[in-house]
């Protein structure tokens, strides 16, 4: 006989689904307003340290005012937030099922 204690519903299995996808949504924003936020904070780092990374990789990000290129890059950050959310949610939820 099946375990009932390990069998989700369909009801509970749908607002599991429904959580990870809420929580896959925010921490995308999540990362993308600290991205962006990082980003703008590198000229500041470039002052204090007499470097010029921070410029570099705005010039890079910038791609010569190619809007073509910027969307393209603007897109794979984007992507990149999204796929960094989905290991995180899928981390914590095995940090949650390790601690049942």
């Amino acid at each position: 006989m099946p375990d009932k204690k390990n069998s989700p519903t369909a009801a509970g299995s749908i607002g599991r689904t429904v959580l990870k996808t809420l929580c896959t949504v925010a921490l995308t924003a999540l990362l993308i307003a600290l991205l962006r936020e990082g980003l703008g904070s590198l000229p500041w780092v470039d002052s204090k340290t007499g470097q010029h990374a921070g410029a570099a990789v705005l010039q890079v990000l910038a791609a010569d005012g190619n809007a073509r290129q910027q969307q393209m890059i603007a897109a794979g950050l984007m992507l990149l937030c999204f796929m960094l959310a989905i290991v995180l949610v899928r981390w914590g939820e095995r940090l949650l099922e390790r601690n049942r």
